[in-house]
């Protein structure tokens, strides 16, 4: 189903300027900002990292990046919650810093 909200339909009538502001408001639209987690959501994030620092377990971490979503998944190596810093090494080897503040999601690596 296309959501066009029936702007398809009305365009051949409208000048381009206001085709470029229908664009530039739809664009507008898909990047709204994600709502920050809740405290609880925080403390199981907290309690995660902790137990991959102290126990070794691979953890992913879904962040937000300027071109979308990634995911790392890996070994927590560092964990700074002073300056919001999360250290780990990727199951390829390579390091990574991810930002807490960056941070969308984290689960346990199957």
């Amino acid at each position: 189903m296309i959501r066009d909200r029936g702007n398809i339909k009305w365009t051949a009538m409208m000048l381009p300027e206001h085709l470029k502001l229908l664009r530039e408001w739809q664009e507008e639209e898909g990047r709204r900002e994600p709502l920050a987690p809740d405290p609880q959501q925080m403390e199981e994030w907290d309690r995660m990292l902790h137990e991959a620092l102290e126990y070794g377990r691979p953890l992913s971490v879904s962040r937000r990046t300027p071109g979308g979503e990634a995911c790392c998944t890996g070994a927590v190596h560092h964990f700074d919650p002073v300056s919001g810093t999360i250290r780990m090494v990727g199951a390829d080897g390579e390091p990574a810093v991810i930002r807490t503040s960056d941070v969308t999601d984290i689960s346990a690596a199957g």
